[in-house]
């Protein structure tokens, strides 16, 4: 079975687990109080660390490679942690062992003086591997302030896999995939539990990734049943590795024996007018604005096209087909496309080689390692500070007037409320971050110098610490060009694909201006010898609509391409499109 097919069969399988089922049980009633926020303010005792405009700085000189290394080590040491390598009579062994030793941390964690937290575990129904009944781990740092009630998730999976999904008896010590991203959530754990927030925070080590995405399956459907508030997911799968690998699922890396330690891409749901776009845009703004500031050696943000790399799918997904804004963190460099029954697979990622590193003078002492633990802890900062972002601001999105005028236009927040500065972004339809983003401490500006064409326009405030609104879903503006401002659009308008070359997904806009005019609409692509490649039956609305292609819908051929557009059986427009070899 291919990895598409695996995917779809695991998907339609757990919707099938969950539909039928609300077998889930939490180890204290408290937790789901803790979750939803049903306590008074002053419960628990204000943290030494507000949340204020020193937080940054903080979170930037506490966060420790050491640490983060530590953990991993132990993690590492359970040798497999498959999702059903969890058996009752050895609890030291396997997932079991492991989600035991996280819990006791977080126990002794809880005791510290001027710390807050609640380890809580979570049982449910889902069959993986055979087995049916499954326990997850998570922790509570509730909130202190009036929006308590919401809740914002950091999430990473503590299984581990080998070549067959289901061995539990092979060497899987999933050392990047994933004791990479559950060693971040400790460091979290350990210094969010000392911060004031407003909002509820989870810490949550997922069980049942590699099977289907079964904990996060049943945790989301969880939270959708009992109403719980969620502010935003953050997912971290593979966020420890560098390098890339002879095989990388696109858009991967460009081959092996290369490294990329300062980038981190966000993979996150929707075409490009999205909350959870929306979402991993304020997280990059975040970043740039705010950490870059105090911490120089922040990793730059990519906001990538997909919801995950083309095939694949994470612990983000579950939470977002629920309802809930989740992005997904993974490293810039991959090695391997997690695919080891194909011949010849010699990268890591779900093998028995995802170990920690490698002894090569035979001292005892690892000498080249495959996590870097400095990379790691950059990662591990942006993590608590998107948290930290989204379990303080209080400020609602924003509504905005906008007026288009020649090459310009004019943007006004209409319930600018506490915030002391504004982002203003732009940018043309098939673009998937900002062409401008303007930062200015008036709730209205002009912007010029555009070009005439569709823009999105949105914005977002920081308020006197620093922390950032969400971007509300964004504004369609039409800009006209002074010799044609009278004149009308075309009807319809087939746009130039992006980005431009891929080797992943591409964005297709087509702007319908008319819609009367629409009988019949279609997609075409042809190869460069007039092979018709896929052929997409459009169902176009007035404005905007964006069409994801798939570069697996032509078993990766990479080349020169061309769409067409199809209106009413009449071919209109014509784009040429380039996909790259991965």
């Amino acid at each position: 079975m291919n990895t598409i097919a695996k995917i779809f069969y695991f998907l339609v399988c757990g919707l099938l687990n969950l539909s039928a089922q609300s077998n889930f049980v939490l180890s204290d009633p408290f937790c789901l109080d803790l979750m939803k926020g049903n306590f008074p303010a002053d419960t628990f005792a204000a943290r030494a660390i507000p949340a204020d405009s020193k937080l940054v700085a903080h979170l930037a000189g506490e966060i420790n490679a050491d640490s983060l290394r530590r953990y991993l080590v132990k993690l590492v040491s359970f040798n497999n942690r498959n999702t059903v390598a969890d058996n009752p009579n050895k609890p030291d062994g396997g997932i079991r062992g492991a989600r035991n030793w996280v819990k006791s941390y977080l126990s002794d964690l809880a005791q510290k003086p001027g710390t807050t937290l609640f380890p809580c575990e979570f049982d449910f129904d889902y069959t993986m591997c055979s087995r049916l009944r499954h326990r997850e781990l998570f922790a509570v740092i509730p909130g202190n302030g009036p929006l308590r009630d919401e809740m914002v998730v950091v999430e990473a999976h503590l299984d581990s896999r080998c070549e067959d999904v289901c061995d539990t008896l092979c060497l899987a010590q999933g050392a990047d995939d994933n004791t990479s991203g559950s060693s971040l959530l400790m460091e979290i754990a350990r210094v969010m539990s000392k911060v004031q927030l407003n909002r509820t925070l989870v810490l949550i080590w997922i069980t049942g990734e590699e099977q289907g995405l079964g904990g996060s399956q049943a945790f989301a459907a969880y939270c959708k049943q009992n109403n719980i508030k969620i502010k935003a997911v953050f997912n971290n799968d593979i966020v420890g590795g560098i390098e890339c690998g002879v095989t990388s699922s696109p858009p991967g890396c460009p081959g092996p024996n290369l490294y990329d330690s300062l980038r981190l891409r966000i993979f996150s749901a929707g075409t490009t007018n999205s909350m959870p776009k929306n979402l991993a845009r304020m997280t990059r703004i975040l970043v740039e604005d705010n950490l870059a500031r105090v911490y120089p050696e922040a990793p730059k943000i990519d906001v990538m096209f997909g919801e995950d790399r083309s095939g694949r799918g994470s612990d983000h997904i579950p939470f977002r087909q629920q309802g809930y804004t989740s992005i997904r963190f993974t490293s810039s460099y991959e090695n391997g496309d997690g695919n080891p029954s194909q011949p010849n697979y010699v990268d890591r990622q779900h093998s028995s080689r995802d170990i920690l590193g490698k002894d090569l003078n035979g001292d005892g002492i690892l000498d080249s390692l495959y996590v870097n633990f400095t990379y790691l802890k950059h990662n591990a900062i942006v993590n608590a500070l998107s948290a930290s972002n989204a379990a303080t601001s209080d400020i609602t999105p924003f509504a905005l007037q906008i007026t288009a005028k020649t090459l310009a236009i004019d943007v006004k927040i209409e319930n600018p409320q506490n915030a002391v500065k504004y982002y203003f972004g732009v940018r043309r339809i098939n673009n998937v971050f900002f062409d401008t983003l303007i930062v200015s401490d008036k709730p209205e500006v002009t912007i010029e110098g555009l070009l005439p064409t569709q823009y999105y326009v949105t914005a977002c405030g920081a308020d006197a610490y620093g922390w950032i609104n969400m971007f509300g879903l964004e504004y369609n503006v039409r800009i006209l060009s002074a010799t044609n401002e009278l004149q009308k659009a075309e009807a319809i308008e087939l746009l130039q694909n992006r980005p431009n070359p891929f080797d992943e997904q591409t964005l297709v806009p087509i702007v319908v201006n008319d819609i009367s005019k629409i009988r019949q609409a279609e997609l075409q692509i042809h190869a460069e010898d007039g092979r018709l490649m896929k052929a997409i039956t459009l169902h176009l609305k007035q404005g905007i609509n964006e069409i994801m292609y798939d570069y697996s819908w032509h078993n990766y051929e990479s080349g020169v391409f061309y769409y067409s557009l199809i209106l009413n059986h009449q071919k209109i427009a014509t784009r040429t499109m380039l996909m790259g070899n991965w």
